[in-house]
């Protein structure tokens, strides 16, 4: 999310539109925008009915409590960002996908563990490929 966050403005010059879907609601939602200073609609599907038709499924033990995960967590308190409590559910992984104006998936990726992202630069090539033709 901070990769993405850091680049709000170029998303907004190319007009691409970003929500922020989650199945937590009430406390930990508010939390959650508080803490990011979230300005994207944050959206609830506390049935995942989203994560579902996405197919981004729970993470195992492993990657949620391995060491790839732990050294994650490491490096971000390292930076000097606090970790935050999980969410409900903290086997629930998440992902991005890039819908264009005709709701066409442009772009998907599930995660295979909570630190597992797409690099921002590959989401801007698939837009600039959308816009381009």
């Amino acid at each position: 999310m901070t990769q993405l966050r850091q680049r709000e403005l170029q998303f907004r010059d190319r007009n691409v539109d970003v929500a922020i879907i989650t199945f937590d609601a009430d406390v930990m939602a508010t939390s959650y925008i508080r803490q990011t200073g979230l300005r994207w609609p944050l959206l609830i599907d506390s049935e995942h009915r989203t994560y579902d038709a996405y197919g981004m499924g729970r993470g195992s033990w492993w990657s949620i409590l391995g060491p790839a995960s732990i050294w994650n967590y490491l490096k971000l308190i390292l930076r000097g960002r606090r970790v935050h409590k999980p969410g409900s559910d903290y086997r629930q992984l998440g992902g991005d996908v890039l819908i264009d104006p005709n709701g066409i998936v442009r772009f998907y990726f599930a995660s295979d563990s909570p630190h597992d992202r797409p690099d921002t630069a590959e989401i801007f090539a698939r837009v600039d490929a959308v816009e381009n033709g």
